[in-house]
């Protein structure tokens, strides 16, 4: 995990390891034998760190909170080729 984050990946690394050091945690906290005071201590640590999380999300949201309308590229179609219209099959001239 790196401390200085400068690259798109970075940023997605070091997610991933805060990804996995909460699972790793998760993984036997019911058997952990905490004291009362250690559980609130606990408690009050997690709800500090999902405040800075979603202080995270605020700073990557647009103003507003609205999404930008994605970018679709579409092609551009030519116009359909003309109806000709045949003399033999409707015997006009």
């Amino acid at each position: 995990m790196s401390y200085r984050i400068t690259t798109y990946s970075a940023l997605q690394a070091n997610l991933s390891a805060a990804n996995t050091a909460v699972r790793l945690c998760r993984a036997n906290i019911g058997r952990l034998p905490l004291s009362d005071q250690e559980r609130d201590a606990t408690i009050d640590r997690i709800r500090k760190q999902i405040g800075e999380l979603e202080t995270l999300i605020l700073e990557l949201e647009p103003p507003g909170g609205k999404q930008a309308a994605p970018f679709i590229r579409t092609r551009v179609r030519k116009a359909p080729p003309r109806r000709r219209t045949s003399t033999l099959s409707d015997n006009r001239t």
